[in-house]
């Protein structure tokens, strides 16, 4: 086998070790949110702790992209991978230990934060080892990886837990813990030490004050959203106070003897990124459906975790099959496979919607099982999983196809910054108007759901329209 057959069969070995680490830092969150009630009980988790458990491990891997991003692009893409993960891994075997809830949450929020700087280092990754027209295949095995730790994340939680009632929540970070090691481990084995300019002060690109005010810009705008005791007014105050510190992190990305800004915020005037992040915004707050489902299942029709988990298997399916799909055609198609997956998305929680409008009154909690799989709501959450396949994979592909190798890292980490905001706005606002309508109508759980599918495709038919805008206009620009 000749050189280049090596180095060829050496990047799918590096793009199958990217495919673990998307897995591990979505299969997580999917397992908390099973474990929660079992670790409060164990160790005494009160409410704020339970927030910050999930809520915490998410602000902390997003607040962590983009500065990892900026690490990857100024010292070592694998160093900054096998660190991230061993880092990772260290973490979750605290957590595992743990007596205390501050032991627990801290332990969390670091491997939050680790994963995080992870994260960047596979788009960047991609970027440099595979050419242009080489990318769809690698991106749409992203997709899948995410899609089977979505659909298996609350599954294998609800297994893992019932393990032991005390301890089989530790499990959790038992596993993590072990696949993190082991990604590091062939992480520094097969990833190639691709060598950035030496530098002396290399660490000064990294733009520790820009770190500094977009950490603490995002932290006070997050609180007021996921804090419970927020319904004071007091945290309230907050909001003003990031909005000031995230205005001075622009001001001071954009003066002029800054060199290398920790954001570019320059990416934003290249048409394809800037439109591109623009609907991976919008289309966040598609994953809010994850979130309203489970407590719809849960909360108000009676089901159990694992039958909730059971029940997402189609989306989770879906949303593998359109990655494969998605990524092949990203090259070819550009943003109309970006338009195709999101008017089918949309199409598949308007269906989604229309069939839970049919189903009869349940008479008893468990009468919705059969007909949330077979009747109608199936074939929504395919179509759904499908068209969200179809759009987020293709996306990343299009929105970075016109960045350099040396911004890549910055690029990618900005972008999913952007798409898990966008994640965490629509969760908090799709839930809000859950809980307002539960309200209203007395405890009306089919109501409720309802208000949020249409929410919830009010931003997907808005990013449609974004993504044929940029069609259409380009299409004009070509006629020229």
């Amino acid at each position: 086998m000749g050189e280049g057959s090596r180095g060829r069969a050496r990047r799918w070995l590096v793009a199958a070790v990217c495919q673990v680490v998307v897995f591990l830092g979505t299969v997580t969150t999917a397992m908390l949110v099973i474990a929660v009630p079992q670790i409060a009980a164990t160790i005494g988790l009160g409410e704020d702790g339970q927030q910050w458990l999930v809520a915490g491990y998410a602000l902390a891997y997003a607040l962590m992209l983009v500065p990892g991003g900026r690490l990857g692009d100024v010292w070592r893409r694998r160093a900054v991978f096998v660190s991230g993960l061993v880092l990772a891994g260290t973490a979750a075997t605290s957590a595992a230990l743990a007596q205390t809830p501050v032991w627990l949450v801290l332990s969390v929020l670091v491997q939050g934060g680790a994963l995080g700087a992870v994260s960047p280092q596979v788009l960047g990754l991609f970027q440099q080892l595979f050419r242009k027209e080489e990318r769809g295949r690698p991106y749409g095995l992203l997709g899948v990886a995410f899609a089977v730790a979505l659909g298996s994340g609350p599954v294998l939680g609800g297994l893992l837990v019932d393990v032991s009632p005390e301890h089989g929540w530790r499990l959790i970070f038992v596993a993590d813990a072990t696949v993190a090691f082991l990604a590091a481990a062939l992480g520094f084995l097969v990833i190639p030490a691709l060598r950035v300019p030496p530098e002396r002060f290399w660490w000064r690109r990294t733009d520790p004050v820009g770190v500094v005010l977009f950490v603490v810009g995002i932290v006070a705008l997050w609180i007021p959203m996921v804090e419970e005791t927020a319904r004071t007014p007091v945290l309230w105050v907050l909001v003003p106070v990031g909005v000031l510190v995230l205005a001075g992190f622009g001001f001071w990305e954009r003066r002029p003897h800054r060199a290398s800004p920790l954001v570019d915020l320059g990416l934003l005037r290249v048409r394809s990124y800037g439109l591109g992040a623009l609907i991976a915004v919008l289309f966040g707050a598609y994953d809010a459906l994850y979130f309203v489902l489970a407590l719809y299942l849960q909360d108000g029709v009676g089901h159990s975790p694992v039958t909730t988990g059971l029940v997402m298997v189609p989306i989770a399916g879906g949303t593998a099959a359109g990655a494969v799909v998605g990524g092949r055609l990203a090259w070819r198609a550009g943003r109309r496979v970006v338009a195709l997956g999101l008017l089918t998305s949309l199409v598949g929680v308007v269906a989604v919607m229309i069939g839970d409008i049919f189903l009869p009154t349940f008479d008893n909690p468990h009468s919705a099982a059969l007909p949330l799989l077979l009747a109608g709501l199936g074939a929504g959450f395919v179509l759904s999983g499908l068209g969200s396949g179809l759009t987020n994979i293709p996306n990343q592909a299009v929105t970075m196809s016109e960045v350099s190798n040396t911004r890549a890292g910055s690029a990618a980490g900005m972008l999913q910054t952007g798409h898990r905001l966008g994640i965490s706005a629509g969760i908090v606002g799709v839930s809000s108007a859950l809980f307002v309508t539960l309200d209203r109508t007395g405890g009306d759980w089919m109501a409720a759901f309802r208000v949020t599918l249409l929410i919830i495709s009010a931003f997907i038919l808005v990013a449609l329209l974004i993504a044929l805008l940029d069609i259409f206009t380009k299409g004009e620009e070509a006629a020229r």
